[in-house]
């Protein structure tokens, strides 16, 4: 691989990376604004569907997970 295609190839994976945080920072939102809408009981049972789908983390919707996934990509703590 020569330093141009090696230099191109970075910024592919470089562009990718930011693409993919934006996207996780988005549904971050969204999922917190999805919450705030649902009543407790659709809320239990969002959660209920995620642990059956082995998709539960320490609350129903990995809000933690999430913004520890996005402090990483930043380095900023929220």
């Amino acid at each position: 691989m020569t330093p141009t295609q090696a230099a191109i190839r970075q910024a592919i994976a470089d562009s990718a990376r930011a693409e993919l945080l934006r996207e996780l920072q988005a549904a971050h939102l969204i999922i917190r604004n999805a919450l705030n809408l649902m009543s407790p009981c659709q809320q239990m049972v969002w959660g209920e569907r995620n642990a059956r789908d082995c998709v539960d983390g320490e609350g129903i919707t990995r809000a933690n997970e999430r913004e520890a996934a996005i402090a990483r990509a930043t380095g900023v703590r929220s």
